[in-house]
């Protein structure tokens, strides 16, 4: 039995640092909720009702006389989350959820035909959490069919529901935890149009569903003036999603008009095959709108319409809501979803067209079905329901007019589809639906996969900045990045600190709280280009010096007139009242050859610094070079050093250089591609090679044999442009290229390295795709880049996803790898979309960027949209995915001089080994006596030498 390995850097105040970052897994769970602000005289809430489905059902009715009262008689069932009722009136009731006391909760229902409208927060109804599309959807469905007469003189009439994002009832913010009125209210409405009011009161279910669980869900705001499309507000929707995914198409068609009629496609998802679309208006109208789908014949996405439910047919004009009444709630079930019981159901005869779980269904006349869950009753759960068809016999294809409601009866829930054909009645009408139990002792839960939260896209360059290529940069420290980006036109009027004259093109860097993305400081220039233009740019934390390193191209920039690299060392944000520019030079001014792609890294070993870039060669086009810097920015090296030595004629591009913590190594990766007439024996190959971060006896850059990466596989597809990080977890290199230029298609490889001095690269496992479409289905892509998250066990893949032929939206893209570097499986068949991006991002390398910030705990992305604006988001994974654990975890931390390791004292039979080096490992037992100290076993080491690792061993 084995447990994590620590390592350690022995020397005169050299950094600790976790060379294999073996950690000891950690589970993960959905974020805890804010702290409740309870308010003088009020009670807290329950716990955060984040982590489950939950459902309610609500038997409401009216009286003999119609005014703005409603009995609500209490729940017939709810959970596992219980749920309260805490204002209502005719047609409006504000549900909550999680109350501190459940059963008191109760108290302020069953008070026969009233208006409940206490705001106090002693009620025990109002100690609970408002559901917000902040963190989940709540869908409502009728819970009694029609016609209802309550003999109150408004006659028979056909139940509608929907949502209001508006409430005067109380309760505590999922966000911020104060205590106020707002969010959520549920609609009960009535078909066609009476005269008195639209409300109505009846028995109604709610169910919730939570981001944080894993749902894909969101609320839609309505279409702007031009038809673009936008979320309710900031972050109401899951991770994982953009706005573009929903298009408002003009409608009628030909009309400049929008609203009412949208398109919701979701990444590499099959809506007739692989799952079911649950809707809701979420407009607020008491006047309730009623939301239809239809599955694209194509399978591609679904139609959504929305309308009044007062709206009848019109033999000329189909009548949907306007823009202004547009919004809507959704949430995607997939087929395999776990413990899902329902389906997509055929409504001309009953049958499962596609469905999961034990149920049985039936036709018993026009409109109406009769359902039976095995051993289930009316309060054991709810059903949601979802009309999910066309409207036939229309000019313009819309989606089904229908709407639906149920009902326990003989053991059997009676589902009723209609349709309003006058201001008074809604006839029966037959209809393709979707259908799913919810129970509540357990509720139908998303299939495995990563959690995610995500933060809304923020402007780093500012609007009407021309900004270029963009990087970003994470420190270790501290939970701060340096977001970097070319101003083309120097719109700020800011002196290259380099050259002192004005810079035509500068290179800006800004810095950023990287929990919240708020900006901690102004835009300040890094250097500047006072002849020509700047171009490609890389940044990179140093963790022995504290600062970031910054690389670019400039431009016809010497006095030959050839392209050169800048480099920069900037402080971090209030380093003792320094300025954030530290130092700033340019590489080989006297160049008489032009610089290329450029980029940095850094090791955390000694803070070194390796440049690489590409240069061109004389007789060759295109080489790549690389030149080591200390720390505070000495050459150390020759000014260009070959690193392409695999082929001496063939050229390289799109070089990339990371830093290796097992090896305390840099690695070099790049791509041959024999452009500009070259003839090498290798075309569009990944290759790679180990360099030192220590220059050798004769002050050379030691450069290792470079050798292939990618399998070649099959023969003829080219690979290119290449990015790659160490698995911290099995030492091996993860490489992830696309299949040629602006392709649907990307691999992944996993190399492992041998031993020093050769650090031969042999295939550790085959290579599997990350992208696997064709002809921009689901979109087309270039450019990958790769991070990883050593806590939860899980890699990003992001990338520019754009001229897709299925309809999906230019966007920046992110596929989740496991701890051994394979896909995570998702309810999408293709990468997340996590932000929009105005006339999709470029396909050049520099234009996107991301990052692993460890005191941020998130994925932190940069990215330049299409409209020449720089754009900073984030994303965090709240699930691990690393496999259990079977062993204490091991500890180290620094006392002055020394350093310390410490592991549970409970964990008994256990003894330190250490090994001079991971690969290959050596362990042998380190000959330390532990002193138990409180909870845990201690020793303490001198340094006094190179690097060592250590860790745990049961013999």
């Amino acid at each position: 039995m084995k447990t994590n390995i620590l390592s350690h850097c022995l020397g005169s105040r050299r950094p600790l640092r976790l060379a294999g970052l073996f950690l000891a897994p950690v589970v993960l769970a959905a974020p805890s909720g804010p702290e409740p602000q309870v308010p003088e005289g009020g009670g807290a809430p329950g716990a955060f009702p984040n982590t489950s489905v939950s459902a309610v059902n609500v038997v409401a009715r009216g009286s003999s006389v119609f005014n703005s009262s409603v009995e609500v008689t209490g729940f017939d069932g709810q959970g596992p989350i219980a749920w309260s009722c805490n204002r209502y009136n005719r047609g409006d009731f504000a549900m909550r959820l999680s109350p501190g006391d459940p059963a008191a909760a109760l108290g302020n229902l069953n008070q026969g035909f009233i208006e409940f409208g206490d705001n106090s927060p002693g009620i025990a109804a109002s100690q609970a959490w408002r559901p917000t599309p902040a963190l989940g959807v709540i869908i409502p469905t009728a819970r009694q069919n029609g016609p209802i007469d309550w003999g109150d003189g408004e006659g028979p009439f056909y139940p509608t529901v929907a949502l209001s994002l508006s409430s005067s009832g109380p309760g505590y913010s999922m966000v911020d935890g104060s205590f106020g009125g707002g969010d959520v209210d549920v609609n009960t409405g009535r078909a066609g149009t009476h005269g008195s009011s639209p409300e109505a009161n009846f028995s109604y279910s709610v169910a919730w569903f939570p981001y944080d669980q894993g749902w894909l869900a969101g609320d839609v705001a309505g279409p702007g003036s031009a038809g673009e499309s936008a979320w309710r507000g900031a972050n109401t929707h899951a991770a994982g999603l953009s706005a573009g995914l929903i298009r408002w198409p003009e409608f009628p068609p030909g009309s400049a008009t929008y609203g009412g009629q949208a398109e919701l496609r979701l990444p590499g998802v099959d809506s007739l095959e692989d799952g079911m679309l649950f809707t809701t208006s979420s407009d607020g109208s008491s006047d309730v709108n009623l939301v239809g789908v239809a599955p694209f014949e194509d399978g591609t996405g679904w139609l959504v319409t929305i309308r009044e439910d007062s709206a009848i047919p019109d033999p000329f004009v189909e009548a949907v809501v306007g823009g202004d009444q547009s919004e809507f709630e959704f949430v995607y079930v997939p087929f395999d979803a776990v413990g899902l019981i329902g389906g997509h159901i055929n409504g001309a005869n009953g049958t499962k067209r596609k469905a999961a779980g034990e149920f049985t269904i039936a036709r018993t006349t026009t409109g109406t079905y009769e359902l039976t869950v095995p051993g289930k009753t009316a309060s054991d759960g709810t059903l949601l329901l979802q009309a999910a068809a066309y409207e036939p016999g229309t000019f313009d294809p819309v989606a089904t007019r229908a709407f639906l409601s149920y009902q326990f009866s003989n053991g059997k829930f009676v589902i009723q589809a209609r349709k309003t054909v006058s201001d008074t009645n809604a006839e029966l009408a037959d209809v393709d639906f979707y259908v799913a139990w919810v129970d509540f002792a357990e509720p139908l839960a998303p299939p495995a996969g990563p959690r995610l939260r995500s933060l809304p896209a923020v402007v780093v360059s500012g609007e009407g900045i021309p900004a270029a290529e963009v990087a970003v940069a994470a420190s270790t420290a501290a939970p701060e990045l340096l977001v970097t980006y070319i101003d083309s036109q120097n719109q700020g009027g800011f002196i290259d600190p380099i050259s002192q004259q004005f810079a035509t093109s500068a290179m800006m860097g800004r810095f950023y709280d990287a929990i919240t993305l708020e900006p901690t400081g102004e835009p300040f220039i890094i250097f500047g280009s006072d002849v020509g233009s700047l171009s490609r740019c890389d940044a990179k934390y140093n963790p022995v010096s504290g600062q970031y390193v910054v690389v670019s191209n400039a431009r016809a920039y010497n006095s030959l007139g050839k392209d050169v690299m800048m480099v920069g060392l900037v402080n971090p944000a209030g380093a003792g009242g320094q300025t954030p520019l530290a130092k700033a030079w340019v590489h080989e001014p006297d160049s008489d050859e032009s610089y290329d792609d450029v980029a940095v890294a850094v090791s955390a070993g000694n803070g070194n610094i390796l440049v690489a870039g590409e240069r061109k060669a004389t007789g060759e086009g295109e080489g790549t070079v690389g030149a080591l810097y200390s720390q505070t920015g000495t050459l150390l090296t020759p000014p260009h050093t070959r690193l392409d030595l695999l082929q001496a004629i063939g050229d390289e591009d799109d070089p990339d250089v990371l830093y290796d913590p097992v090896r305390d190594a840099f690695i070099y990766i790049s791509n041959t591609d024999n452009s500009n007439g070259s003839t090498g024996t290798l075309s569009n190959r990944i290759v790679g090679s180990i360099v030192d971060t220590a220059p050798d006896g004769q002050g050379q850059l030691v450069v290792r044999t470079e050798q292939p990466l990618g399998d070649g596989l099959p023969e003829g597809r080219a690979e290119g442009h290449p990015s790659a990080v160490v698995n911290p977890f099995n030492g091996e290199l993860i490489t992830a290229y696309d299949a040629g230029n602006g392709t649907s298609m990307g691999d992944l490889s996993f190399t492992a390295i041998g031993d020093a001095p050769g650090y031969a690269f042999t295939m550790a496992r085959p290579e599997v795709p990350y992208l696997d479409g064709a002809d921009g289905n689901p979109f087309s892509h270039q450019h990958p880049q790769l991070a990883v998250d050593p806590v939860a066990g899980v890699f990003a893949v992001g990338m520019n996803a754009r001229d897709s032929a299925v309809g999906l939206p230019m966007a920046y893209a992110c596929l989740l790898l496991g701890p051994d570097g394979q896909p995570l499986p998702s309810q999408l068949g293709a990468p997340y979309f996590l932000a929009d991006v105005p006339g999709g991002i470029d396909n050049g390398a520099n234009y996107h960027a991301i990052r692993y910030s460890p005191t941020a705990g998130s994925f932190v992305v940069a990215f330049r949209g299409g409209n020449g604006v720089a754009y900073l988001t984030s994303f965090a994974v709240t699930s691990s995915h690393l496999g259990p654990v079977d062993a204490p975890g091991l500890s180290i931390a620094r006392e002055g001089d020394s350093l310390v390791l410490t592991w549970p004292a409970s964990a008994t039979g256990f003894e330190i080994e250490t090994s001079a080096m991971l690969v290959p490992a050596d362990w042998q037992p380190a000959g330390l006596t532990p002193t138990v100290e409180g909870d845990f076993n201690r020793v303490t080491l001198t340094p006094a030498g190179a690097a060592g690792f250590y860790r745990l061993a049961h013999p």
